[in-house]
């Protein structure tokens, strides 16, 4: 069998995020294993490399799935494009080795939160950016992300569901960029808890506003107290823009 790795992207809009699960409606999970169901002409259970929630989009999603069939990359390529829907793409087809595993063998994945800071909403960036009508102190927004950087417990910014492995996580960069009227949040880390980014998103957006210090950020995370942390910007400013992979499998030599 050939194992085969997909980099997606897609408009998550429209989709009650990437995992297929039984009566949760549209998801991107189904649509893809429906595309390459068509091209391949049998069902195709794929593994993703990250679980994005309902409303938010990727530029770099990664997935892999083993099949039998000889036909080569490029032409898999072209036939899945065709068989997407047009708010889903696939942009590369490569060959990975058999036991490579998309979730197992990801080692940093890159989220990006972008914000549109104008008086005047845009109605072509609003599905991609959440809108704030007021100015950002970006270096007090910095200030605030350097006390997120490291290994960390970060209980109180993650939604409970996902803390059954507990709560440690590398934040290893949080860079934010200003572009123009945007400004984008870039956090990199070994993995995410549920909802993490869009919450320290908005922890940060706080800190923008002067709501919120690198102190309260600091004492946040040592209290672990998530009712003490603002709420999670909403889904639609946030991309999983790309995933890293380690080049052996884990625990080989």
């Amino acid at each position: 069998m050939r194992n085969l790795l997909l980099t997606l992207a897609y408009d998550g809009t429209g989709y009650k995020g990437w995992q297929r699960l039984p009566g949760s409606g549209k998801t991107v999970q189904e649509s893809v294993e429906a595309a390459l169901g068509r091209v391949l002409g049998r069902a195709v259970p794929i593994i993703g490399a990250g679980r994005t929630d309902a409303g938010v989009h990727a530029e770099g999603q990664a997935a892999n799935f083993h099949t039998d069939t000889t036909r080569a990359p490029e032409d898999i390529l072209e036939d899945v494009n065709e068989a997407l829907p047009r708010d889903i793409a696939c942009r590369s087809v490569k060959e990975v080795p058999e036991r490579f595993h998309a979730r197992y063998w990801a080692v940093e994945k890159t989220y990006r939160y972008r914000l549109h800071v104008h008086p005047i909403p845009d109605p072509f960036s609003r599905r991609y950016s959440l809108h704030v009508p007021e100015s950002l102190d970006l270096p007090a927004m910095e200030a605030a992300a350097a006390e997120l950087v490291g290994r960390r417990d970060f209980s109180a910014f993650a939604n409970h569901r996902g803390l059954k492995r507990g709560g440690e996580r590398d934040l290893r960069t949080v860079h934010i960029q200003r572009n123009g009227q945007f400004v984008d949040i870039l956090f990199s880390a070994d993995g995410f808890l549920y909802n993490q980014a869009r919450i320290m998103a908005g922890a940060l957006i706080e800190a923008g506003k002067g709501r919120l210090g690198a102190k309260d950020i600091r004492g946040m995370l040592e209290r672990r107290d998530r009712a003490a942390v603002p709420g999670a910007a909403p889904a639609q400013g946030l991309c999983l823009v790309r995933v890293e992979f380690r080049t052996e499998a884990p625990g080989a030599e």
